[in-house]
């Protein structure tokens, strides 16, 4: 692949998607971009990982002549890749499929939120706490509360045998 056409493919893929983006090389390695650095005149230099690996926030230079293709690590609906190429208003099947099992997932998503949502009880004399954090520091606070409590009921048999 040459400069010119790395470049040209890079301009016509959204940059938010860039990210997504793996160079595949002539020799089958897959490398994960982060972010590209530069297109300089011999190769390309970039952020990123191997695939297969995690470790991320490497740096590779690699010549334009080693990459076999790019790919795109998303499902690519056929109306934004049109898009991508400069085409607007295409609207095929598949799109007008995901749009109408959108809908029915947000009614359904509407619909259990509903169900779900619980009435609101009579005044208690106890109030819980709501909120994830608070429940979550309640229960480590009775874990630790009982284990105290087994730790003292054993010391306590303890100084009883002696």
């Amino acid at each position: 692949m040459r400069r010119e056409e790395c470049v040209e493919l890079f301009k016509r893929i959204p940059e938010e998607y860039h990210p997504q983006i793996n160079f595949i090389l002539r020799n089958q390695a897959v490398l994960s971009v982060d972010q590209v650095a530069r297109f300089e005149p011999l190769y390309v230099a970039f952020r990123g990982r191997e695939g297969g690996t995690t470790d991320e926030g490497r740096a590779f230079f690699v010549p334009y002549e080693e990459i076999s293709y790019f790919r795109l690590e998303r499902i690519v609906k056929l109306g934004d890749l049109k898009l991508m190429y400069g085409e607007t208003g295409y609207v095929d099947a598949e799109d007008r499929l995901s749009a109408g099992t959108e809908k029915k997932e947000a009614a359904e998503a509407k619909l259990k939120v509903d169900a779900q949502t619980p009435q609101p009880a009579a005044a208690s004399s106890t109030t819980l706490p709501q909120d994830p954090a608070s429940i979550a520091k309640q229960n480590l606070l009775d874990r630790i509360r009982a284990t105290r409590a087994s730790v003292a009921g054993s010391a306590s048999k303890i100084a009883e045998k002696k």
